[in-house]
Formats: C-alpha cells, sequence, structure tokens
C-alpha cells in the first residue's frame, strides 16, 4: 500500500445550508449519532499529515464538536463566494506543503477511507495533475457532467445549465471530491476568476486550466454513487442515515452478532458488540455502547453511553443510559436504568423498576417495581415488590446505603439519609427513617426494632 503521510486535506465547512430549515449549521447534523462532517474527518485523519477546515457561521460550534481530534486547523471563510474562493482560503497552508492535496465536503459522510485512498494512489501513480472522482447516475440532472478524451483523460466539467442535449445524455458526473497536486493547485487557483452568472470563484474551472496548459487531469471512476450523495436538506439526511446504519448493521453481522430484523435495528456508529449476542427488532443502540458476548437485547429496547457485560439478558421495552451492566445479569422487562448506575455481576433488576446513581452489588435482585435513587446496595441483598428510597427532601438529595445480604420487605419506604446494616430486615410497609443495625429487624410506621415475643 501506497505511504499517505504527506497528504494535505482540505474539507470545505462553511456552507449555510439553508436548505436544512435549521438553526443549527448543516455540517452538525447528526447521522447515526454523529456529526456528519466527523465521518469525513475521521475517514482523511486516517492517512493525512493535516487537515485544514473552512468554517464559517457557527464556526465555534464546528470547533467544540471536533475537539481532541489531531492534526486540524481551522480557517475561516467570512464571505462564501464559491469552491474555489473556500480552497483560496487554504492557500499559505499550501503553500508550505509539497505533496497530494485533497479537496473533501463536510457533507459527504457516506465516502468511504478506502475510497479516499485509492483515489490519492491512483493520483500518484499517474503523476496527475488533478484526480477528479466520478459516479455514474441513471438520472444525472443537476450535475456536472465529466468529458473525457479518447484517452479517458478528463477534459472538461460541463456545468448542467451550460450542457447540450449530446452533454446531458452524459451518466458520469463530478462528485466535486478532488486531488491535487499541490504546486500546481496554487497556480490553477492564482488564475480563478468569477466572470459567471453568480460571481463566484468554482474549483472546477481549476481543472479547466490545469487543461488548457497540457497537464494531465484524470477521473477517478467509482461503482457505488451513494459515497458522492451530498447532503443538502432533510430528504438527504434521512437518506444518508438509512445507508450508514445498513453498512453498521452489515458489519455487526459479519463480525458474529445477530439480528432478527436488522431494517428496525438502529445501532450507532461507534457501538461496539460481541460475538453471538442476540438483537430483537425495534432496538436503539446508541452512543459510545459496548455490549459483551452472548447478551440478548429484547424489542423495543434502548441503550446509550453504556457497557453491558457479556451473557446479560435485556428484556423487552427496557431503557439503559451512562450505566454499567455487569456479566450474567438480567433488565426488564420494562425497567429503566437512569445514568450514574453500577450493577455488578449476576444482578436482577426487574419489571417496572427505575434506578439511577446506585450501586447495586453482585447477585442483588430488585425484581418488582421499585424506585431506587442515589444509593448503594451491597451483595446478595433482596428489595422487595414497591419498595421505594425516598432520596429527596425538597431541597437536596441524599444517599440510601444497604448492606450485604439485607431482605427489604415488600412496600418499604427508605427516607435517606438513612443505613441498613448488614443482613437488615424490613417488614413489608416499614418506612425506615433510621440507620438499622446489622442482623436487626425492623418494622412499622415509623420502623422500628422488632422484638419476638416469648409465650
Amino acid at each position: 500500500m501506497i505511504k499517505m503521510n504527506n497528504v494535505l486535506t482540505i474539507i470545505l465547512a462553511a456552507g449555510q445550508g439553508t436548505r436544512m430549515k435549521s438553526d443549527r449549521v448543516k455540517v452538525l447534523h447528526h447521522v447515526a449519532g454523529r456529526p456528519m462532517l466527523h465521518y469525513v474527518v475521521d475517514n482523511a485523519g486516517s492517512f493525512s499529515s493535516s487537515i485544514v477546515l473552512i468554517i464559517g457561521r457557527q464556526g465555534e460550534m464546528v470547533r467544540e464538536s471536533l475537539a481532541g481530534k489531531p492534526n486540524l486547523k481551522f480557517i475561516v471563510q467570512e464571505e462564501q463566494l464559491g469552491t474555489g474562493h473556500a480552497v483560496i482560503q487554504a492557500r499559505e497552508e499550501i503553500l508550505k506543503h509539497s505533496g497530494p492535496v485533497l479537496v473533501l465536503y463536510g457533507d459527504t459522510p457516506l465516502l468511504r477511507e478506502e475510497t479516499l485512498r485509492n483515489l490519492i494512489k491512483i493520483h500518484e501513480e499517474k503523476q496527475a495533475a488533478s484526480t477528479v472522482l466520478t459516479t455514474r447516475l441513471e438520472d444525472p440532472t443537476g450535475y456536472g457532467r465529466i468529458i473525457r478524451d479518447k484517452a479517458g483523460n478528463l477534459v472538461r466539467i460541463v456545468e448542467e445549465r451550460d450542457a447540450g442535449a449530446e452533454e446531458k445524455a452524459i451518466r458520469e458526473i463530478n462528485s466535486g471530491v478532488c486531488c491535487f497536486d499541490s504546486s500546481l493547485l496554487l497556480e490553477a487557483l492564482a488564475n480563478l476568476d468569477n466572470k459567471n452568472a453568480q460571481g463566484e470563484y468554482y474549483l472546477t474551472d481549476t481543472i479547466a486550466y490545469l487543461n488548457d496548459q497540457g497537464k494531465k487531469v484524470l477521473p477517478y471512476l467509482i461503482e457505488d454513487y451513494q459515497e458522492i450523495i451530498g447532503i443538502n436538506d432533510r430528504k438527504n439526511l434521512a437518506r444518508a442515515e438509512r445507508i450508514i446504519r445498513d453498512r453498521i448493521n452489515e458489519k455487526h453481522l459479519e463480525n458474529g452478532v445477530t439480528m432478527i430484523d436488522p431494517a428496525t435495528i438502529y445501532i450507532d456508529s461507534e457501538v461496539e458488540i460481541g460475538q453471538d449476542t442476540l438483537i430483537y427488532p425495534f432496538t436503539y443502540i446508541e452512543g459510545k455502547t459496548s455490549i459483551g458476548k452472548n447478551s440478548i437485547i429484547g424489542s423495543h429496547c434502548r441503550i446509550k453511553d453504556s457497557k453491558i457485560g457479556e451473557a446479560v439478558n435485556i428484556m423487552d421495552h427496557s431503557i439503559i443510559l451512562d450505566s454499567q451492566i455487569g456479566a450474567y445479569s438480567q433488565i426488564g422487562p420494562f425497567a429503566h436504568i437512569r445514568p450514574g448506575c453500577l450493577l455488578e455481576t449476576e444482578t436482577k433488576i426487574g419489571g417496572f423498576v427505575e434506578i439511577k446513581n446506585t450501586t447495586v452489588g453482585q447477585g442483588t435482585k430488585i425484581p418488582h417495581l421499585s424506585y431506587v435513587g442515589d444509593a448503594s446496595i451491597g451483595q446478595e441483598t433482596n428489595v422487595g415488590a414497591g419498595t421505594i428510597f425516598a432520596n429527596y427532601d425538597g431541597e437536596k438529595k441524599h444517599q440510601t446505603i444497604v448492606g450485604d445480604k439485607v431482605f427489604i420487605g415488600s412496600n418499604t419506604t427508605l427516607v435517606s439519609p438513612v443505613k441498613i446494616g448488614d443482613e437488615g430486615k424490613t417488614g413489608a410497609g416499614s418506612v425506615v427513617t433510621r440507620d438499622v443495625p446489622e442482623k436487626t429487624t425492623v418494622v412499622g410506621v415509623p420502623a422500628r426494632k422488632f422484638v419476638r415475643k416469648e409465650r
């Protein structure tokens, strides 16, 4: 494989995106859980020595979204005067660079890294002045047409409005993505003008200039036309979402994950899933979630930014957010695991149980109809049906600590802050307002120590 550590990539991300009908800049709209711009940056980052982003409206938001990604430089395009004008903003960076310059667009998240690598490889092997990524469309209306000579070289790009009938019949179109020799790109940019109806500087005019100078300009044709889809409106956004989600699901299927109906399963791009895990329909797995081997994810579940161990059974209609579930645990159905929960191995969170900001020890069970908030629960404890951890006093939230091998009777209310010692017990319906010592049973309202009377 050709070395690609000397590629300068310029990503045009300053467009207004008015057809999105949104207050948010277009390139920050999400596709499969990530801003569309991130796909472009990550693909280019795998082989680029430097990436220059041309930004405009909401530029600070764009910077913040990419915080932590290496080798990025941001240049503000104050006025949007065409694609050529956008690339001119990076002139100083091009001057410092010797090697290929790749021009990409921030609204094309479907482009594959492999495609970009092949484009650069062909460009360098053929020693071209420029290489343009092209594809064929059944209906090329609206796109610039690729005009080739008999040798297959690219002669010019004819825009739709300037094309004659014969040229309009051509199905090979310009994607806008292209690779340049750095010095020749600078020369072509210096000779751009804006003598057109829009009064803008077009990058495609550099192709015409290079051809006029007798330089080699190549088209690089790809078969998968979906890769070049640019997102201009919500319809394109939904289309790209479907394509990327299909790719994601195919990857997991190839890696040994079973999906009952992949078309109804929605998995974000950064999710990791172990082999032999089974996923039922209408499930959403989002963010940076990881799921271990041999787990079962029931239908209508939602899991976000969570770590799920191996052999975990998450039953239907359960929600897990920003939490960790230990191996061999069972969740649901209709369980709600809110942020900040850590469940150790072999735990059980049953039907219509809601927990948040809680640690649950190994082998502990909260089987039915309970609310547990701001708590620490030990190992092998059983929390009876209808139990409420009353963690809020109207002003502040407080913690409840429950030890190992505790038995909490049904419909108990634990009024925090309160502590139940190891092997403590509460009678059904108790309201516990004071700490319970180890191996002590309390009953009643308010709960008090139970003393068995001698007969």
